[in-house]
């Protein structure tokens, strides 16, 4: 299945350094969420993150709309739930959509990656179940194979860093989730692979991969549909494989990002990756 995209591409006159793939959430559009992102939620300069990170190409894959088990409407989902307040009722029937997302969105990163010069330039987020379902996308990423860095790598690749690049560990850029959750929790990194049961994909440096890529972990306490519990199952599972994971609480903000704040935190996240800022 291949997804559609809104795409917002760097600012003239900057080079294309990173790409965000940002998943939305459940019910919304890939075009109200590059909006609302992009336009509208800013930090305490001002700034949305498309003004302070100008070199950026902003992903945002659309979900295919499907039909929710409880109501019958076709919403444009990553996976049906039963039951938003209780994630682990009647679970099993979140397998079959996240298995079909985790594949279609994984395509599009690899993409990116080839596209921009390796995974290390590219960060996977999402807000509700579109940072649920990125998780499940880094867990069953897998590494590029040799000279699939693209065409930025390969002219890298004859200069005297070409060593450096190869030897470069696997990693993304980052992992950001927003107001989200791990779904299939509580089991080891291989156990929550096998639920989906996408092993293929999987090769001697997934773990690694999986395990150098850092994470930024956002939610809001008065969250009223993801309660910040399942925040806290999402940075403690993360942990649980090896991840290094920064978690930020905020007092409000509700199902959503916080603001300024929490916009002020996730541009020293994607700062700290090494991701060019606007000069001042």
């Amino acid at each position: 299945m291949e997804l559609g995209c809104s795409v917002v591409a760097p600012l003239e006159p900057h080079k294309h350094t990173h790409t965000v793939v940002f998943l939305h959430g459940r019910g919304d559009t890939s075009q109200n969420m590059a909006d609302a992102l992009l336009r509208w939620t800013r930090d305490s300069r001002g700034r949305t993150l498309i003004d302070e990170f100008p070199s950026v190409r902003w992903v945002f894959p659309q979900a295919e709309p499907s039909i929710v088990e409880t109501t019958g409407e076709e919403w444009p989902q990553w996976f049906d739930i039963w039951n938003i307040l209780d994630m682990t009722d009647r679970e099993e029937l979140q397998a079959l959509g996240l298995k079909e997302s985790v594949e279609s969105v994984r395509r599009i990163v690899r993409r990116e990656a080839r596209a921009v010069g390796g995974y290390d330039r590219v960060v996977l987020a999402g807000i509700s179940q579109g940072g649920a379902t990125a998780a499940h996308v880094l867990l069953h990423l897998g590494a590029l194979e040799d000279g699939e860095g693209g065409e930025s790598y390969v002219e890298k690749s004859v200069d005297a860093d070409a060593k450096a690049e190869e030897d470069r560990p696997p990693k993304l850029c980052g992992l950001m989730g927003f107001s989200a959750w791990l779904p299939f929790p509580g089991g080891s990194l291989d156990e929550t692979r096998e639920v989906l049961g996408l092993e293929e994909f999987l090769d001697s440096k997934s773990d690694e991969l999986v395990r150098n890529t850092p994470v930024f972990v956002g939610h809001c306490e008065n969250d009223p549909l993801v309660f910040i519990e399942y925040g806290q199952q999402l940075r403690d599972g993360l942990e649980s494989f090896g991840m290094k994971v920064k978690w930020h609480e905020y007092p409000d903000g509700g199902h959503w990002f916080n603001a300024p704040f929490g916009m002020d935190d996730a541009v020293e996240f994607l700062k700290a990756q090494g991701i060019p800022m606007v000069k001042q």
